[in-house]
């Protein structure tokens, strides 16, 4: 984990000029490996990205004692990077304190021969029927097409991308009705600078799935070695039916295959799809270093421990997301998309375009709420979708036909 993106130099420039608020970077010899800022008023030294990391690895060199009166907090210290003790320093005065805060989960491809192979030890017949079933359903009713962003990209293609991206989450975390702390301006702007950066240096890579030239999956990831951080994924709603999130994760893994990684890595988060894929349950451990000798260090470190340790007693009690849908509420968020739109269909045997009804666009942003209508017609019938057309009743706003070559249903929202 030497060549950790989390603790690289670009990382810490660009975090440092975007989110470091000015503070300077402290670098120490007896802790290798990672970069750290100062808290005002305090011997308190934080790591370089603080919570935005995926994994942070860091040695000890127990020949050195410059933490002497200082404390060192570092975020997201995954067990499986097999982070070495500290119990044989210099002067055996150096404590750590190690506190839970999340389970992280991975897949583990080392002992596989190919991505199949995985899938068939994940999951039964008729899910991996499903997967392949999603996927030719997707490829048949649009114009599917498959990029892996990884090495030098010209700024105009990639501005064109993570402006793609930015909105797709918007509209995602917008139908969820709750904050997406990653979509702050400052954090942003971050992001924007540092993958395009990691691009070049193949530290970082984009999964994009478009239909046509618009994107409707995006999977940012990190590497670090053999290991592919799978760090944010979004997807377009309106394409719910086709299940791009498991087509991402396939199409993750064939990659991880390709290019010979041994573990493609979801990270902390427990969502269910994660229990599915994953063959790896570990910890996430916020770490504590210290100078046993020094009270002030030992108070400090206790008052971290607590503080962390109550964070998490309030997130296993859900606080967290009520916050972020509070957030979200206060800072006037809408959705354009309700994703709990009421409508009832009713199938048709045969329908006349002169029985009151006209045709329309429906890709027209003015019927942005029946796209996923739509779509989900086109996934129980497919066909490509220029077969589609959708007719508005004359007399009923909120009525519509929607006629394939195949099959028509009529569809009345509520």
């Amino acid at each position: 984990m030497r060549n950790n993106p989390f603790t690289s130099i670009t990382y810490s420039r660009i975090w440092s000029k975007h989110l470091g608020k000015g503070k300077p970077v402290f670098s120490f010899d007896f802790i290798e490996n990672v970069s750290f800022v100062k808290y005002l008023f305090l011997p308190l030294y934080v790591n370089v990205g603080k919570n935005l990391t995926k994994g942070i690895f860091y040695s000890l060199n127990k020949d050195k004692s410059d933490y002497k009166g200082k404390t060192f907090l570092v975020y997201d210290v995954p067990s499986y990077f097999n982070v070495a003790n500290p119990e044989h320093s210099k002067d055996e005065t150096l404590g750590l304190k190690r506190i839970y805060q999340y389970s992280g989960y991975l897949m583990d491809v080392s002992s596989f021969n190919t991505y199949e192979d995985y899938i068939n030890s994940q999951f039964s017949s008729k899910n991996r029927r499903e997967f392949k079933s999603n996927i030719r359903r997707l490829e048949t009713c649009f114009n599917i097409k498959y990029f892996f962003l990884f090495g030098t990209i010209s700024k105009d293609e990639f501005d064109k991308v993570f402006n793609d991206f930015n909105e797709l989450l918007h509209k995602r975390f917008s139908g969820k009705k709750t904050n997406y702390h990653h979509l702050k301006e400052k954090k942003w702007k971050f992001y924007r600078e540092l993958v395009f950066e990691m691009l070049s240096e193949k530290r970082a890579s984009m999964l994009v799935i478009y239909n046509g030239d618009k994107p409707i999956g995006i999977t940012l990831n990190f590497h670090s070695g053999e290991v592919l951080f799978e760090t944010i994924t979004v997807f377009d709603l309106d394409y719910y039916k086709f299940s791009i999130g498991k087509t991402s994760i396939i199409k993750l893994l064939e990659w991880c295959f390709e290019n010979e990684y041994k573990i493609s890595d979801f990270s902390k988060g427990d969502f269910d799809y994660k229990h599915k894929w994953a063959n790896v349950e570990y910890d996430f451990h916020y770490h504590i270093l210290y100078d046993t000798s020094s009270f002030k260090s030992r108070f400090i470190a206790k008052c971290v421990e607590i503080f962390f340790k109550t964070k998490l007693y309030l997130r296993q009690k859900n606080i967290n997301s009520l916050y972020r849908k509070f957030v979200f509420r206060l800072r006037g968020g809408n959705s354009k998309m309700d994703s709990s739109l009421d409508f009832k269909v009713e199938k048709l045997t045969n329908f006349e375009e002169s029985m009151g009804f006209n045709k329309i666009d429906y890709k027209n942003s003015r019927y942005s709420n029946l796209l996923h209508i739509v779509y989900s017609f086109l996934f129980a019938n497919p066909e490509h979708h220029s077969n589609v057309v959708v007719f508005q009743s004359k007399s009923n706003k909120k009525e519509f036909v929607i006629r394939g070559t195949k099959a028509a249903q009529k569809v009345i929202l509520q």
